[in-house]
């Protein structure tokens, strides 16, 4: 049911930064919006992690693009969850989002109304056991996350062992592990760093993995981190290239770089692991830790293949070793529950489960954005939080009619296409990685649908260090406020050209083989055969909401 005044009203379940972003473009459009998280502060779950957690992206690459500190454009580091916690509570106070958020409130039930519009069931905090109350809304947002329920391997029967079997959700700190001889599985970020927490806090650690780590990529280069190296002229590379001896020469220009203090034996095994995958960048995931590897050099941790068998005491490995333990650690990842669907829409909450089938990771094409989810989009390198701001973008749009609906059948054609590309590209992890997807094709083509893709040629006649920064510094969401709706041009511009680069030898390398590949026709992959431009939707009759500015215009505080 419209809101006072003809507004939609959009109910956003979840308040982590999916949630923020989302409810903070939805405001931009003067939609009125109602967010519920079942936490008592925003954060989602960075809220109930591990001691010490450390992202495995950039402050740069993680900060939203309407909200940059300019500390983290000088000088951008990897943030401790602390920080990134401190980051979205920042956030969330500028745009004015704690308002209008039920915290410490958990949804209950989500059903559609006859005659249109759904009904959102919720346990009010202040209400008495088991009492519930209700608000009708236009539409949903889902961005409650995929870390709901943790998944174990199927051997992992408590019942056959005498010691415990924990999820990684499970550990807070080292202590967790102390006496214990401890078995680690999954080499995903948060298994490379509890791998180094038990071999340092355990009396020993062995490491399992069923198919290796993902490509290993360190956190830092040169003092800064490497995701500096997640820009255009490299990712905009033809993906059959990176296969190639001219682009591995890039590999032994950074080499060639390092400081003399950095770890050369860590790195050294990282690019043996590497190696040994047969698989080259950008066709795998990315474990974007090299802390399993200290644990293995320096704390002596054990490294094995996949769990054959489990035992009272010890499990046996594939290759017929075996380590006594009394403590599995499974690094296995979570599964999307979505509860509050189950009662009324399951075939929705079982079909969200796999997001390659939804348009842009987020839309059912026979249900359009009455439900939509965000959030549920994995780039094997990048961040999470620029695509969701990106798709929080787009939906925007399209919620308050700014943007006309593709047809069903363009966006099953689009839904199509990149589950091919992405089934091609990440041959050994795109099956079991339903969200797993390319971040410079993900963004690029969201930001084509949005219009707000970097105005290229334009900037190079008018501003030509800003085209420069383009291209060589690292592909955040500033990029896509340089043009189109939402834009911030002049705050971009000078937020692009304060940014740390990767060495220009690398740069230059990386933008002549780039070139070479223009040059030669190699560049035209099939997702840039873009959808034809729709005319513009007709414009909403109720007022845009003045938007507060940019963090990027401020003072450092």
């Amino acid at each position: 049911m419209p809101a006072a005044g003809g507004r939609k009203r959009v109910a956003v379940i979840g308040g982590g930064p999916a949630g923020l972003v989302t409810m903070k473009e939805l405001k931009d459009k003067g939609l009125e919006v109602v967010g519920f998280e079942r936490r008592t502060q925003p954060g989602g779950v960075y809220r109930g992690t591990y001691a010490g957690l450390q992202l495995t992206s950039s402050s740069l690459l993680t900060s939203f693009s309407s909200f940059v500190r300019p500390r983290d454009l000088d000088r951008p580091t990897v943030w401790q969850c602390g920080e990134y916690l401190e980051y979205l509570a920042d956030y969330a106070r500028h745009f004015d989002l704690d308002r209008h958020y039920h915290y410490g409130t958990e949804v209950r039930s989500v059903g559609r109304v006859a005659g249109g519009g759904w009904r959102v069931r919720y346990a009010a905090p202040d209400a008495a056991s088991g009492e519930e109350r209700e608000i009708h809304v236009d539409n949903v947002v889902v961005c409650s996350g995929g870390n709901e329920q943790p998944r174990f391997p199927a051997w992992a029967d408590p019942s056959r062992f005498d010691g415990r079997i924990v999820h990684s959700a499970e550990i807070r700190d080292d202590r967790d592990f102390a006496g214990k001889r401890v078995v680690v599985v999954g080499l995903g970020e948060s298994g490379s760093d509890i791998a180094l927490m038990a071999a340092r806090g355990g009396v020993a650690c062995a490491i399992s993995t069923r198919k290796g780590p993902g490509y290993v990529i360190p956190r830092y280069y040169r003092g800064l981190p490497t995701d500096l190296d997640t820009n255009r002229c490299y990712h905009a590379l033809p993906r059959s290239m990176v296969q190639t001896p001219i682009v591995r020469f890039k590999v032994k220009i950074e080499d060639a770089l390092l400081k003399p203090d950095e770890d050369r034996a860590v790195l050294e095994k990282a690019g043996e692991l590497n190696a040994a995958r047969g698989l080259p960048p950008f066709h795998r995931f990315a474990t974007k830790s090299t802390a399993f590897i200290e644990a293995m050099l320096y704390h002596g941790a054990s490294y094995h293949g996949d769990v054959a068998e489990l035992r009272r005491d010890r499990v046996v490995f594939a290759d017929g070793t075996e380590f006594e333990c009394d403590m599995i650690v499974c690094c296995t990842g979570f599964a999307p529950g979505l509860p509050f669907l189950q009662e009324h829409e399951p075939e929705l909450a079982r079909r969200s489960r796999n997001s390659r089938m939804m348009y842009k990771r987020m839309i059912f094409p026979e249900v359009g954005t009455d439900i939509a989810w965000v959030g549920y989009v994995r780039p094997f390198v990048g961040s999470v939080p620029p695509c969701a701001e990106m798709q929080a973008r787009y939906l925007a749009l399209l919620i308050s009619g700014e943007k006309p609906m593709p047809s069903p059948a363009e966006m099953r054609e689009d839904i199509r296409l990149h589950a091919e590309l992405d089934t091609r590209q990440f041959v050994e992890d795109a099956e079991r990685l339903p969200a797993l997807t390319d971040f410079f094709r993900f963004m690029e083509t969201m930001a084509h649908d949005i219009g707000c893709r970097p105005p290229f040629g334009r900037l190079l006649l008018r501003e030509p260090w800003t085209a420069a920064m383009v291209m060589a510094g690292p592909l955040t969401g500033i990029q896509y406020r340089l043009a189109g709706p939402g834009a911030e041009p002049e705050a971009a511009s000078r937020a692009l050209r304060r940014m740390p680069t990767m060495p220009w030898l690398v740069v230059a390398y990386e933008a002549l083989v780039l070139f070479g590949c223009w040059a030669a026709g190699l560049t035209r992959e099939p997702w840039r055969k873009w959808h034809p431009r729709r005319a513009p939707a007709p414009r909403p009759e109720h007022a845009v909401a003045e938007r507060p500015r940019a963090v990027l215009e401020l003072s450092e505080p």
